[in-house]
C-alpha cells in the first residue's frame, strides 16, 4: 500500500513541487533531525543516545565532508550553510521521483541523517527505526509495554521507511544491457 501511494504521489505530484521545493523540504528537517537533540538527563539515556547517534553523525561528518554537531538546547544545534550546500547538492543527484522517496522516508524518521544512512546501505531499516526511536524505547524499558499500541507503532513505521527506502533505490537504478555480436 505505501509502496503505491509513493507511486501515486509521485505520478500525480498533487502538491505541484518541483525538484528544488522537494530538497528544500527534506533538508529543513536538518534543524529538527531526531539524532541532532539530545537530553541532558537522566545518564543512562544521554549515555544512550552518545553510544548509538553519535556514530551516525560521524559517519555523515565523513562520508559528505560536513560539520553537523548535536544539541541540548531547545533551539538545536548551529547548521553551518555549507552543511546544507553540500546535502542539496548531493540530493540534487536523485530524480524527481527519488526525491519523494527520500521526503516520504525523512519525514517518518524525522531525521535527514537517519535517511542518508538507510539511501547509502549504511543503515539497515531496522536499525534506522530503532535509531528514531530510541528515546521512545528507552521510555518503553523504563514504563513498560502497550502492546496494541507500541507493536503498530513500530511495525507501521518499519513498513512505510522499507517502502520509502525500496521506492528510493528502485527509482535510482539503472542498468544497461550491453549486446554482444557472436562472431560465426
Amino acid at each position: 500500500m505505501h509502496l503505491t501511494t509513493l507511486c501515486n504521489t509521485s505520478l500525480d505530484n498533487p502538491t505541484q513541487r518541483n525538484k528544488d521545493q522537494l530538497i528544500r523540504a527534506a533538508v529543513k528537517f536538518l534543524d529538527t533531525d531526531t539524532i541532532c537533540y539530545r537530553v541532558e538527563e537522566p545518564e543512562t539515556l544521554v549515555e544512550l543516545q552518545k553510544n548509538e547517534w553519535d556514530p551516525i553523525l560521524e559517519w555523515a561528518e565523513k562520508r559528505y565532508g560536513v560539520e553537523i554537531g548535536s544539541s541540548t538546547s531547545i533551539m538545536g544545534p548551529s547548521i553551518p550553510a555549507r552543511t546544507r550546500e553540500v546535502l542539496v547538492s548531493h540530493l540534487a543527484s536523485y530524480n524527481m521521483w527519488a526525491l519523494q522517496g527520500i521526503e516520504f522516508v525523512v519525514t517518518q524518521l524525522k531525521s535527514v541523517m537517519l535517511t542518508l544512512g538507510l539511501m547509502d546501505l549504511r543503515l539497515t531499516v531496522e536499525q534506522a527505526v530503532l535509531l528514531s526511536r530510541l528515546e521512545e524505547e528507552y521510555q518503553i524499558q523504563k514504563w513498560g509495554h502497550v502492546e496494541w499500541a507500541h507493536d503498530y507503532e513500530l511495525r507501521e513505521l518499519r513498513a512505510r521507511t522499507a517502502a520509502g527506502t525500496l521506492f528510493v533505490h528502485l527509482c535510482s537504478e539503472s542498468t544497461t544491457v550491453k549486446h554482444k555480436l557472436l562472431q560465426e
